[in-house]
């Protein structure tokens, strides 16, 4: 079945009425971002939606990926987490016909609404509280042990299935879940890089898949506990807590774990830890036994201590969370629309803005370029509320600054009267910007390389340059005719500036040429005009010599 992309979903929920089956959805409101447009969470297979309804808020799933026997599996889920008194879980309902887009019907998750904040969050407010932090530790363990007893893995425990909502940890998402019942190996995910073992892979669904980010989890806290300028420098943008892939990867280079090295109450603990990074995942123990020091696997090798932890590319290449997406790369990056990815360029505008909405007062917003704005780009929109949960604020100082950034590749904007298309991924959170050397940038960006291809998305792809002379026209199917947006006055405070070409040439996209069909398009009136002057020159000469 060829499931729905995101511009498809954005058109259909718009009209809730008509575009859910469920009769309580019908009657709901789709929560909207700044355009007026619906506000969409991704992750993993599915578009997230927020519905309020007369009588509660939900969490609305919509599928652009398939799951392979999606409906018996969470019908296991479901019988199974209902038969469950502990309360990590949210209530939820699997409705095999629950959207209609295209004259078809496809499956969505109605979940109830968790008011609070995800772990990553959580953690940005409450990252020097110990007490807090140990008590995270030790409803983790509790949550860890409850689910080794009844046989069940989450599949993907990390900080956006995360939520803590009045100081209680809720797990959410559910589309990797094991339960007993299902058949083991037949996995269909492999969770967030950042909190599995290396070596996890989709046969690796059982039971036992929650054990390595537990640990994972548990020791970072305690890391943090023992000092709190570990998760400043080490949180990746939110999608971590101290520890990355390549740190599981590659523990020797890692300089987290000479860090931990270093502090006299981890240093065994960090050992074990980089002893159980290298040894096969079904030598992980639980987190009660790496707790306790009992059935750690023995080190292939044994991790040395450096004399000062110095910060140095990992051998192996770097390992991303999601796709890396070079911001100069615009055509890749319409490949990506819809799907959570890391963004990395160099800055080359900004350009602050305020625009108006309805009787109140206008709202601040700040647009970040990768290339000039008179051209098709990819950028960085920061609206008024995430403005103002920036502790630094944008401004042209930013400018030649290489920077990655993590989130959903939006729906691109079309402008018509130009010609051209931006995408854009918006931030949301302090700290979802982060600053990156060139060589580390540089680092990032080499990794696209040996990465597979995208899936076709069914969007339509426009021009890699961000040069407007090389702009292509606009692809029809950027923008969609059912696809709107609130109206509204933008005023613009800066003008764009001209573009400035980043030092790694590898990362550059090369100028191309109009098209023929354009360049054609334009000479083609001349010519009429020219013949027309020529043909007129002649019959005033033969009237003349007449």
């Amino acid at each position: 079945m060829s499931y729905p992309q995101i511009v498809e979903y954005h058109e259909a929920v718009q009209h809730p009425s008509q575009a859910f089956i469920d009769p309580e959805l019908k009657q709901g409101a789709v929560a909207e971002n700044n355009l007026g447009l619906p506000l969409v969470m991704s992750g993993g297979f599915a578009l997230t939606y927020a519905v309020t309804t007369p009588r509660r808020k939900c969490a609305v799933r919509c599928f652009h990926r398939e799951i392979p026997a999606i409906q018996q599996k969470y019908d296991a889920i479901s019988r199974k987490l209902r038969s469950l008194t502990d309360g990590c879980f949210v209530y939820f309902d699997f409705q095999q016909s629950g959207i209609s887009v295209r004259q078809q019907t496809f499956p969505i998750v109605r979940m109830d609404w968790v008011e609070g904040d995800t772990l990553g969050i959580w953690l940005d407010k409450h990252f020097d509280d110990p007490r807090a932090l140990e008590k995270a530790r030790t409803d983790f363990a509790a949550i860890a042990r409850f689910l080794e007893l009844k046989g069940i893995a989450h599949g993907d425990i990390q900080n956006g299935n995360v939520m803590v909502a009045n100081g209680d940890i809720k797990l959410i998402d559910y589309d990797g879940m094991f339960v007993p019942g299902m058949r083991p190996g037949n996995g269909s995910e492999t969770g967030h890089k950042h909190f599995q073992h290396p070596d996890r892979r989709v046969s690796d669904f059982g039971p036992r898949m929650d054990r390595f980010s537990f640990i994972a989890l548990d020791l970072s806290l305690k890391a943090v506990i023992e000092d709190k300028l570990l998760y400043a420098k080490f949180r990746e943008g939110g999608e971590t807590v101290i520890f990355k892939a390549n740190d599981f990867a590659d523990p020797q280079s890692s300089e987290i774990f000479q860090r931990l090295l270093a502090m006299p109450k981890l240093k065994e603990q960090a050992r074990s830890f980089a002893a159980i990074c290298q040894a096969p995942l079904a030598t992980v123990p639980t987190l009660d036994e790496f707790l306790a020091g009992r059935n750690i696997p023995a080190a292939k090798t044994q991790i040395k201590t450096q004399p000062s932890p110095a910060t140095r590319l990992p051998a192996a290449g770097y390992i991303s969370a999601y796709p890396v997406v070079d911001a100069l790369n615009f055509a890749a990056a319409m490949q990506r629309v819809g799907d959570r990815v890391e963004l990395i360029g160099r800055i080359v505008e900004v350009e602050p803005g305020s625009r108006k909405a309805g009787k109140g007062p206008p709202k601040r917003y700040v647009f970040i370029n990768f290339g000039s704005g008179r051209g098709n780009i990819v950028k960085i929109s920061i609206w008024s509320d995430g403005l103002a949960k920036l502790k630094e604020q944008p401004s042209k100082a930013w400018i030649g600054r290489w920077v990655s950034v993590t989130g959903l590749m939006d729906v691109p904007y079309e402008n018509k009267r130009y010609r051209h298309k931006h995408l854009s991924i918006t931030v949301q959170e302090d700290g979802q910007i982060q600053k990156l050397s060139e060589t580390e940038a540089g680092f990032r960006l080499a990794s696209i390389s040996t990465a597979p291809p995208p899936r076709d998305r069914g969007v339509a792809h426009g021009g890699a340059s961000a040069n407007p002379a090389a702009t292509p026209p606009a692809a029809a199917a950027a923008k969609p005719k059912g696809l709107r947006s609130r109206g509204s006055s933008v005023a613009r405070s800066a003008k764009p500036a001209g573009r400035r070409r980043p030092a790694l040439a590898a990362t550059t996209v090369g100028q191309g040429a109009p098209s023929s069909r354009r360049l054609l398009a334009g000479i083609l009136p001349w010519i009429w005009i020219i013949g027309a002057v020529v043909a007129l020159i002649i019959l005033l000469s033969l009237r003349i010599y007449v």
